[in-house]
């Protein structure tokens, strides 16, 4: 029912050929309220990708708009979705982000038996691999999910020394497990 789709260049392309008013945001947040406002007699979807419950968009705009006018419409988190792709449960895992943020995962791992971590640009899986090796932890496996979901999905696991060095995509989760 939207008649405006706001979101990333990956976001809105599934949408490119339909008579809905598109408008790539890059890296623009602090512009989205305006854009919204701008725009209030129309049914506007905000589409982005990731778990709404972490470090999400939701945040920010329940900061901006009243909680009535927001609706959610989640799909399956990358975490969720990447533990399923291993065959693992998460119910005795650590959940957390290095997406933009530091987190002590290699003392963290003594005491989960799984860790999954949400990634960035800065903590790859091979800062992660080289982190777990100066601690003396090569006998930590390393699932790396990367482009889950979309056609181009590639799944691997190593250890810390065959990980270390390699480069991935940016849209990776990592799943640490204690062997």
């Amino acid at each position: 029912d939207a008649d405006v789709i706001i979101g990333g260049k990956r976001h809105i392309e599934p949408f490119k050929n339909t008579s809905k008013e598109l408008i790539q945001v890059e890296g623009q947040l602090t512009k989205l309220p305006d854009m919204i406002r701008a725009r209030s007699d129309q049914k506007i979807v905000v589409a982005v990708s990731g778990d709404t419950g972490f470090y999400s968009l939701l945040s920010y705009m329940k900061k901006n708009f009243p909680k009535d006018s927001i609706g959610v419409i989640p799909g399956i988190s990358s975490l969720q979705y990447m533990y399923g792709c291993i065959g693992k449960v998460y119910q005795n895992s650590f959940i957390g982000s290095v997406h933009g943020r530091d987190l002590d995962f290699a003392s963290m791992v003594k005491d989960y038996e799984t860790l999954g971590l949400l990634t960035d640009k800065k903590n790859t899986p091979s800062e992660i691999a080289k982190k777990l090796l100066e601690e003396g932890l090569d006998n930590i496996n390393i699932y790396i999910g990367e482009n889950l979901s979309y056609e181009n999905e590639v799944i691997t696991r190593g250890l810390p020394s065959e990980i270390k060095g390699k480069t991935f995509s940016d849209l990776v989760v990592v799943i640490l497990e204690r062997k």
